[in-house]
Parts: structure tokens; C-alpha cells; sequence
């Protein structure tokens, strides 16, 4: 197994809260701005099963300042693009209203699982791999570098966040119903 990519973790954690998130794609500026004008009765709508909803969302990880993550994202309701968790938060809300919500452990990114990890040989690293970076495998996945030591590597494939509760501040922006 080859491993390439490395990145920090605190770096990675971004690109991973997209991936957790998955609410299909990211909006840019023009987006947002254009995102706010809607046709008549679509900011009355509430969220049901089927609708498009734009949501501006921060997302934040109790006792810890330096992992905050805002962003502007699209998902479909119920068809669990985001965390099931949040999906029945969002349920019956409007355009322009905000909800803080706490999401446990269990309903973020699972417990840790101590059986991801895995121990390779140090050689299938990237020759400047150090604990805390964040590599890829040729099948895609990402992983931690948890520990390296003489000819072996350990590497921890659990979401950085898994085990950890969130805290998710979030602004509905716009309902289309279908």
C-alpha cells in the first residue's frame, strides 16, 4: 500500500467537515448573494421531506478554539446528505431563522474505533511523514499518522472528529419545496 498526500490534521479537518457534511456542493460569494433572492413564497416555506434548502452554517468543537468551520452549502431534506441528526433539527424551519444545535458524538462522526488503525511499514510513508499529518491511500481514504517509530508507521483511520460532540450554529437562507 502507497501512501501520499500528507497534510496536517488540523488542516485536513475542513476538507473532512465538507465530506461530513456532503450537502452537495459548496456556494461561492455570487452564490450566497444571489441565494437571498428567491421567488415570491419560497422564504414563507418550512422545511419538508424533498426540499432544497441553502443553509449558512458554523460549525465548532467544544473546548476547542482552533476548529470552527463556516460555510454555505445545499442539501436535499431526507435524503440524509447531512447528519440525520441535524436533518430532523432543520424540519418545520423557515428562511431566516437560526438554530444552535449540539450534536452528540454518536450523531456527529460516530465513537473512536480502535480497530482502524493500522500499522504499516514506514517506507510506504512519504519520506517527510510525521505523526499529525493526514495521508491518502491509493483507494482514497484518508488517515492520521498516529505514531512513527523505527521501521513501522501506525496509522489512524477514524475521522479526526469521531468521539467528539459538534456544536453547529446555523442560518437557513433559502426553501425551495418541490
Amino acid at each position: 500500500m502507497r501512501i501520499r498526500y500528507p497534510h496536517k490534521a488540523t488542516n485536513l479537518v475542513v476538507i473532512l467537515m465538507c465530506s461530513a457534511f456532503s450537502v452537495g456542493q459548496s456556494l461561492s460569494a455570487v452564490s450566497r448573494f444571489s441565494a437571498t433572492f428567491s421567488s415570491p413564497g419560497t422564504e414563507a416555506s418550512p422545511i419538508v421531506e424533498g426540499s432544497k434548502v441553502t443553509l449558512e452554517y458554523q460549525v465548532t468543537v467544544p473546548g476547542e478554539d482552533e476548529i470552527n468551520y463556516e460555510n454555505v452549502s445545499e442539501f436535499v431534506q431526507g435524503r440524509h446528505e447531512i447528519f440525520r441528526a441535524l436533518e430532523r433539527k432543520v424540519a418545520g424551519m423557515r428562511a431566516g431563522e437560526e438554530k444552535q444545535v449540539e450534536l452528540t458524538a454518536q450523531e456527529a462522526f460516530g465513537p473512536r474505533d480502535e480497530r482502524k488503525k493500522m500499522t504499516i511499514p514506514k517506507t510506504d510513508l512519504p519520506t517527510d511523514a510525521q505523526a499529525g499529518d493526514v495521508v491518502q491511500n491509493e483507494e482514497g481514504s484518508f488517515a492520521t499518522v498516529a505514531a512513527v517509530s523505527g521501521s513501522e508507521a501506525v496509522l489512524d483511520y477514524n475521522h479526526p472528529l469521531a468521539g467528539r460532540s459538534l456544536v453547529v450554529h446555523l442560518r437557513i437562507v433559502k426553501v425551495m419545496n418541490p
